[in-house]
């Protein structure tokens, strides 16, 4: 049977998260909306708190939550402002991509410089013509000697006027078949084969 309860540790996060909604991002969200600025002090204070980077592994300088944790935590910003919580849990967007897939070098690099203070990274996905669909990038990238070469369009990037990076989601060959969003044959239909172990 699932256990639906949260844990002391969670149930302490969420008090937390709500208390510093309620006397900071509360307070600072309508000047926020009226002056289109983003109060950075919030942010800061947040970061403090370890309210920001949260899924950062330990190695790197991160608190080591789950995502489950995580998502608590949004839900108690978000109740405040929702754009405010999303410009301050954006480095999640920017940073699980080198979670996943960056080398231990690169981890220590660009996660290190998210808990080593309060800094922003952004996460550029977003096409004029696209919008946030991942399979139909048009944005490219090739190699130059040591160096790559971006060619495409983003638009929309969170945190983009504050980041201290970027990740930008680019494709090589847009040549290649894209994933495919049309509906998977019917199971009746659907022909099994099997692989050979060696």
């Amino acid at each position: 049977m699932l256990d639906f309860n949260l844990s002391e540790e969670q149930t302490a996060l969420c008090e937390a998260a709500r208390r510093f909604t309620k006397e900071r991002i509360i307070p600072a969200a309508s000047a926020a909306d009226r002056d289109a600025k983003f109060p950075r002090d919030v942010f800061e204070e947040a970061w403090k708190l370890g309210l920001i980077n949260t899924t950062v592994p330990g190695e790197y300088g991160g608190a080591g939550l789950g995502e489950l944790d995580n998502a608590l935590i949004t839900e108690q910003l978000a109740y405040g402002c929702t754009g405010i919580q999303t410009s301050m849990l954006a480095n999640t967007l920017a940073g699980t991509p080198v979670l996943l897939a960056g080398s231990d070098a690169q981890k220590r690099k660009y996660l290190g410089m998210l808990t080593s203070e309060p800094r922003f990274a952004s996460y550029c996905t977003t096409e004029p013509s696209g919008g946030s669909d991942v399979a139909a990038l048009k944005t490219q990238f090739r190699k130059v000697g040591s160096d790559y070469v971006l060619n495409g369009e983003k638009c929309w990037i969170t945190n983009a006027s504050l980041a201290s990076f970027y990740i930008v989601f680019a494709t090589s060959d847009p040549a290649k078949k894209r994933i495919s969003t049309s509906r998977p044959p019917r199971a009746s239909s659907t022909r099994l084969t099997r692989l050979p172990t060696s």
